[in-house]
């Protein structure tokens, strides 16, 4: 798919090393990229672009920050009212290793389960009002997932544990995890 050629030509375009040694596979990206995205010459993909590559303005906002208490409240109460009934948020630090190692498989969970569960992210540190949230919600580790169903906490995951945490979500909104499809 596009999105694979995308993703080969990012790490194709490495560059080039001392003595010239990658200029053969910096070349190729380049060649790639161009023909990826239409003999464009600019280097800044546009959002049809992205598009192209398999990306939409959903998939790229599908894990929401939260900022404020109200706001994550608000979220859970929907999750009592409407579809879909199932939240799952996630608790963070710019510092943790492991929360940046979970980020892109989160992203992939939210598109694989999209209309079934909602996502949240909250980044404890960086204001004093998401401390507060992380503090209201007891959390002592990061990463950590609490899971949400009509309004009720039903389940959570300490640590970079993707396999739980897909396990956890597909208990909860009765359905597996499938590959997102890139239309």
């Amino acid at each position: 798919s596009s999105c694979r050629i995308f993703s080969i030509c990012v790490t194709v375009m490495t560059p080039p090393g001392p003595g010239g040694r990658c200029w053969l596979r910096w070349i190729l990206g380049f060649l790639a990229l161009q023909v990826l995205w239409g003999g464009s010459r600019s280097f800044t993909p546009t959002r049809s672009q992205w598009g192209k590559a398999g990306r939409s303005a959903v998939a790229l906002a599908a894990v929401v920050d939260v900022t404020t208490a109200e706001e994550l409240d608000e979220a859970i109460a929907k999750t009592a009212q409407e579809e879909p009934n199932v939240l799952i948020v996630g608790y963070s630090t710019t510092w943790c290793g492991p929360c940046k190692l979970m980020d892109p498989k989160v992203k992939e969970l939210s598109e694989m389960f999209e209309g079934k569960a909602s996502f949240l992210k909250v980044m404890g540190d960086k204001d004093a009002a998401r401390m507060q949230i992380m503090k209201r919600e007891q959390v002592r580790t990061v990463p950590l997932y609490q899971i949400y169903k009509d309004g009720q906490k039903v389940g959570s995951v300490s640590g970079a544990d993707a396999e739980r945490l897909t396990s956890k979500i597909e208990q909860h909104t009765g359905m597996k995890a499938t590959q997102p499809s890139n239309s």
